[in-house]
């Protein structure tokens, strides 16, 4: 026997409604005072529901193609749609007025449009200030870290890769602890975070362990300034072309630290990132930063970046012997400098429109960290000493 739960409600109302009510009614009258008693109590039900659940998404188009196949941002001469294409949602649950769920929901070009989950975790704020959330989070290590993925958010058509790609994952596994420090016109953050994380991708397999770290931040909404430390253990394989295991890394600790800056009055606005990155055994260790200008004309809003990075003890590899030393200095060592000129235009309060134009060159005797660019034996020399990215991407939040 089949039991209907939207009679359910119907029923009680029923059972708790007394006989002598209905004395003097009908039974049209009776079933239709009920369904409106129903109707009410669904009604009540639903604005609860509502006025603790909030939702919102963004999503971005891109269009990229470069000059040749070296691989910056995984362009190459034939058109791309995906590679900087995304959607996501996310919801809030607020369980209490101090405690929260929030699930965020990815689908990616680049990773075929399969979804995954980038936050999913539970948020408790103290009455004393403190906060702490557990799950699945973004690791904290970058200026633009809680909103990578939301393009609307930042200025450019993407955060500058020389800095931003230095660390191959994104989020973690584990929790933080923040505590806000209010002053008369700013707010000084401070944010402890550890957990674990899995690098699983075409390049590397490898589990992170020991995550931890502190940042802190302070901002006045026109000045903002930033500083990060953070560290963990690596475990797993560099993977070659095929997929298959060449460089085993054993527990190797590796330290994060960052530095950065932005001034925005409104017109004009300034954000610069300098990090490095050490890790023990043959992994290179990396030194990036970047600086991005821009000047805010009525919904224009054109800007330039110059951003650089390189891998700091390519002497530790060159020291190796040969058989081992050259193929991991071709493949480890890197060195690039990059030029982007670009406009973002505010055609509605919620959708950017944004054209880039990305020169990388400087390589150097290195591939410039990009996968396309393969060495060629005869000449003892990459093929590429430098590439062209051009850029049109919309961005929008709902």
């Amino acid at each position: 026997m089949k039991f209907n739960l939207k009679a359910l409600p119907l029923a009680i109302s029923i059972a708790l409604v007394p006989t002598a009510v209905f004395a003097n009614e009908t039974t049209d009258e009776k079933i239709e005072k009920l369904e409106q008693q129903v109707a009410t109590l669904q009604a009540q039900q639903t604005k609860n529901l509502t006025e603790k659940f909030s939702f919102n998404g963004f999503i971005s188009g891109a269009y990229i193609s470069s000059n040749n196949s070296a691989g910056y941002n995984n362009a190459t001469t034939s058109s791309d749609f995906s590679q900087d294409s995304k959607i996501g949602f996310q919801g809030t649950f607020n369980i209490s007025n101090q405690t929260q769920a929030v699930l965020q929901l990815m689908m990616k070009g680049e990773n075929n449009w399969d979804v995954e989950a980038e936050w999913a975790y539970l948020s408790h704020r103290f009455d004393n200030g403190i906060k702490i959330r557990g799950g699945k989070l973004r690791l904290p290590l970058f200026m633009y870290s809680d909103y990578l993925d939301v393009g609307h958010a930042q200025p450019f058509a993407r955060p500058p890769a020389e800095v931003y790609d230095q660390v191959s994952f994104t989020s973690y596994t584990g929790g933080d602890i923040s505590y806000d420090v209010e002053f008369e016109d700013s707010t000084l953050t401070f944010q402890g975070f550890g957990g674990e994380s899995i690098i699983d991708n075409k390049t590397s397999d490898i589990e992170l362990s020991n995550i931890a770290g502190l940042n802190a931040n302070w901002t006045d909404l026109t000045w903002t300034v930033r500083g990060v430390y953070g560290y963990g253990n690596l475990g797993g394989f560099l993977l070659d072309n095929t997929g298959s295991p060449f460089l085993t890394i054993d527990d190797e600790k590796s330290t994060f630290l960052g530095f950065g800056g932005g001034y925005d009055n409104g017109a004009f606005l300034a954000i610069a990132e300098w990090t490095q990155v050490e890790v023990n055994g043959l992994l290179p260790d990396m030194e990036s930063a970047y600086l991005t200008l821009g000047y805010r004309i009525n919904t224009f809003t054109p800007y330039v970046t110059v951003a650089y990075s390189k891998s700091t003890d390519d002497n530790e590899r060159a020291a190796l012997p040969p058989q081992l030393g050259i193929p991991l200095s071709l493949g480890l060592n890197e060195k690039r400098n990059a030029y982007s000129v670009g406009l973002r235009w505010d055609a509605l309060d919620n959708v950017a429109l944004k054209f880039d134009v990305t020169y990388a060159n400087d390589f150097g005797d290195t591939s410039g960290g990009l996968s396309g660019n393969s060495f060629n034996p005869s000449t003892g020399e990459f093929m590429l000493d430098d590439t062209l990215v051009y850029t049109v991407k919309f961005d929008a939040v709902f």
